[in-house]
């Protein structure tokens, strides 16, 4: 059984390649249209941040956002909004924090 040098690895170690691939059509040459995809920009301006909790509290706002028909992430910022409105903060929009 005959084995598949890596062309990579041939360049590393200085070795040649035994033969060039054959070239394959590219869909240009079928006539098709080609795309270029660029990746996403992100739609506002916002920080990662990660939380650690015990695994019963994760389970109950994913439970919350299952059954109101939401994300996770938005029952997470709707309990920050309280925390920082109670602690004088004005909420995530208020007094300039979003």
């Amino acid at each position: 059984m005959a084995s598949k040098r890596n062309a990579a690895l041939e360049a590393l170690g200085a070795v040649a390649p035994k033969a060039a691939p054959a070239a394959m059509p590219t869909p240009a040459a079928e006539g098709a249209e080609i795309v270029t995809l660029k990746p996403a920009k992100p739609g506002k301006a916002v920080s990662k941040v990660m939380i650690y909790m015990p695994p019963k509290v994760a389970r109950k706002f994913k439970e919350i956002a299952f059954t109101e028909d939401r994300k996770a992430n938005d029952v997470y910022l709707e309990a920050l909004d309280l925390y920082l409105t109670q602690q004088g903060h004005g909420g995530i929009k208020g007094r300039g924090i979003a």
